[in-house]
């Protein structure tokens, strides 16, 4: 199915979410990229939502499964009502609730102010992405200020490095910046080493981070780069068309259950 309602240009988005998630160490990937498309159809229905990139590695020390979550929405008060949603309500289990699970030993999840976001590809070619994080002692209006003051800068050297996407955010309660990208050549990584090589570069780039205003009393908190294995689409799905991609399939396996609209 055809990719529609996304387009090349600036993400009209006011605000995101983000999850990375340690997951119970025997949870083999097949059963996860089953569970993430089964439970899409509940999830992504919501009002807002513009994506949701979900990315998966192993943990480098324990071999462990990571996974997570990296969406967009169109208003603060969309993804205040998402989160709120997800952490009081949904239930995929009886009794559970969803953040709750056995399955999800360890979770780190926020919600953010979006400075800026752009799509320099199309969204179901981002196939790796970088998620950075950092800690300021600022004052969080004046952080915002400079914030928005970098953004057109950052968006330009972004385009420059051949980027896919960049999302610039702002957690001024918790006074947190973030950075996500995403690189463009997903359909270019059709087997194991070239998705690994795609990771490598991804990593070696350097990090946009080095852009951030000086005087922020900055504190790298968190850098991860992965795979993307599956790219919620509601957009495209309330237009009739794909409602999901899998950017890294193959290398990584397909969902064994097909994708479906609600």
């Amino acid at each position: 199915m055809e990719v529609l309602g996304y387009g090349i240009g600036k993400i009209n988005a006011e605000a995101a979410m983000t999850s990375d998630i340690v997951m119970k160490s025997d949870i083999p990937f097949d059963m996860l990229n089953d569970f993430v498309e089964i439970e899409r159809r509940v999830m992504d229905i919501h009002a807002g939502m513009n994506r949701k990139y979900t990315p998966f590695q192993h943990d480098p020390v324990t071999g462990g499964p990571l996974c997570g979550g990296r969406y967009v929405f169109d208003t603060w008060d969309n993804v205040q009502k998402y989160f709120k949603w997800t952490v009081e309500a949904l239930e995929f289990e009886p009794g559970v609730k969803f953040w709750n699970r056995e399955i999800f030993p360890q979770v780190d999840k926020h919600i953010w102010k979006v400075v800026g976001a752009h799509d320099f590809a199309p969204v179901e070619t981002h196939g790796v992405n970088r998620f950075e994080r950092w800690h300021y002692t600022g004052d969080a209006d004046a952080t915002r200020a400079a914030l928005d003051t970098l953004w057109p800068v950052l968006r330009a050297a972004a385009e420059r490095a051949g980027l896919g996407t960049v999302w610039l955010l702002d957690q001024p309660d918790e006074k947190q910046i973030a950075i996500l990208t995403t690189n463009r050549s997903a359909l270019l990584d059709t087997d194991i080493p070239a998705l690994r090589a795609s990771v490598e570069a991804m990593m070696a780039m350097p990090s946009l981070g080095t852009l951030l205003p000086d005087g922020l009393g900055l504190t790298k908190a968190f850098d991860r780069t992965a795979p993307i294995f599956s790219t919620w689409l509601p957009l495209s799905r309330q237009l009739r068309g794909a409602p999901v991609a899998n950017p890294s399939s193959p290398a990584l396996p397909f969902p064994r259950v097909a994708a479906q609209e609600v």
